[in-house]
């Protein structure tokens, strides 16, 4: 979960991540195996398409994972589900032929199925109040109270200044930024309250 949607499902569900390292350490998640994480208020159906991150997706990575949906979709409760293209952008597979093999299987259900293509250039709510409070904060506030260094929070407020980035997964394209510390970035305004005292002095 180290780049695109992948990434901000990381961020926004923390404890779902957790979990799903230890599946993976535990080779308890793997091709053709599906996992749903379920929040208080959204199921998340986890659907490799990797042996590891560092390797592409292939085809029959999808097909293997798609035929374990049909199988099981009932059985598990899901009425209605929204995909992304799988294995496509980060993936590799081009999205025409990701498309195809989903139609394939997907056509076969009988609910509700979404299939939405990823835009990067999509502004994303979460990354516009990251950017309002990294903007607002003071520099050395930022700095001292979040434990990072007072360059890195100078790179990621230049690194905003970029209309192309719309989203905190894109601002790991951004050389010197990198997905740790960038977790703990938005840890740190996710949790900022902008009216509690400030105890530390900044002049």
């Amino acid at each position: 979960m180290g780049a695109g949607i992948a990434y901000e499902c990381r961020l926004r569900y923390p404890i779902m991540y957790e979990r799903y390292v230890e599946l993976c350490k535990e080779k308890k998640l793997n091709i053709g195996m599906l996992w749903i994480y379920k929040s208080e208020n959204k199921w998340i159906m986890n659907f490799p398409t990797k042996y590891h991150w560092k390797y592409e997706s292939k085809q029959e990575y999808l097909e293997k994972g798609l035929q374990k949906f049909l199988e099981t979709y009932k059985e598990r409760g899901i009425t209605s589900i929204a995909f992304p293209l799988l294995g496509a952008s980060n993936g590799g597979i081009p999205e025409n032929i990701s498309l195809q093999i989903m139609k394939n299987y997907l056509e076969q259900c009988d609910i509700d199925i979404e299939i939405y293509h990823y835009d990067p250039l999509a502004y994303d709510d979460l990354y516009i109040r990251f950017k309002t409070l990294w903007n607002k904060i003071p520099e050395k506030e930022l700095a001292q109270r979040s434990n990072l260094r007072i360059d890195f929070v100078r790179k990621v407020k230049t690194a905003m200044e970029d209309d192309k980035i719309r989203s905190l997964s894109r601002l790991l394209t951004v050389k010197g930024i990198g997905d740790v510390t960038l977790e703990k970035s938005f840890q740190f305004i996710n949790n900022y309250k902008e009216n509690e005292q400030n105890i530390f002095n900044f002049d």
